[in-house]
């Protein structure tokens, strides 16, 4: 073998090693970013069901507090307890705080 042909052997070789090493590193590079995308779809999944969740819950504590508040069962409480309509004199109402 000439000396020219050894050289571009070496050099090929090397070429070829620097390339799968690429490879590899590029083919890990893949795998944990698409570790980091499954982990951040489980992430975005977990935050839906507890925005849900939540959702849910408001909705359920506002129809309990239109529950309580109705007219029917304030009027119902308010009989329950004694009490009726103020009557004239009772109702007071606070002064306005005189502004600076």
């Amino acid at each position: 073998m000439s000396p020219k042909m050894k050289g571009d052997s070496k050099g090929m070789a090397i070429a070829l090693a620097l390339t799968m090493g690429l490879a590899l590193l590029l083919g890990l590079v893949s795998v944990w970013f698409n570790i980091e995308r499954v982990d951040r779809a489980y992430d975005l999944r977990r935050m839906e069901k507890r925005l849900d969740e939540q959702e849910a819950l408001a909705a359920k504590l506002e129809v309990e507090k239109n529950n309580l508040l109705s007219p029917l069962r304030l009027r119902e409480l308010a009989k329950q307890f004694g009490f009726g309509p103020a009557s004239q004199g009772q109702i007071r109402r606070p002064r306005e705080a005189a502004k600076p």
